[in-house]
């Protein structure tokens, strides 16, 4: 299977993005656990907002999930035999990397909630 320059483009941008939002989410998790773990050490009070802190969290998590699958479509449409011309805007890639970026998006916000309110 051979394919332009366009489409390599495409798939190593698409795969780049995937990875450093991937990045983004694990170190956003290991930073939410570092500075919200531990009130005593930290100096914060959970309080009623610990709730954000769990839902940010859980999106976070299910960012990265999404950043897997998604690589998982791109190796999908690279490796199969079944298709013929391999596409970066597949509706399993576009479902999977949007997905990522959402649960992204609304856990940094869930975080932000918890850390202002």
């Amino acid at each position: 299977m051979a394919f332009d320059e366009r489409i390599g483009a495409a798939f190593g941008a698409a795969s780049d993005t995937v990875k450093q939002l991937l990045a983004l989410a694990t170190a956003s998790i290991g930073g939410a656990i570092a500075l919200f773990d531990d009130g005593a050490k930290a100096g914060i009070d959970f309080g009623p907002a610990d709730l954000w802190v769990r839902i940010g969290l859980m999106l976070l998590a299910f960012s990265v999930l999404g950043g897997l699958m998604a690589l998982g479509a791109i190796a999908g449409q690279l490796g199969s035999d079944k298709v013929d011309t391999p596409n970066s805007y597949a509706p399993g890639l576009r479902l999977f990397y949007g997905l990522q970026l959402l649960a992204y998006g609304l856990g940094v916000v869930a975080l932000v909630v918890h850390a202002v309110g």
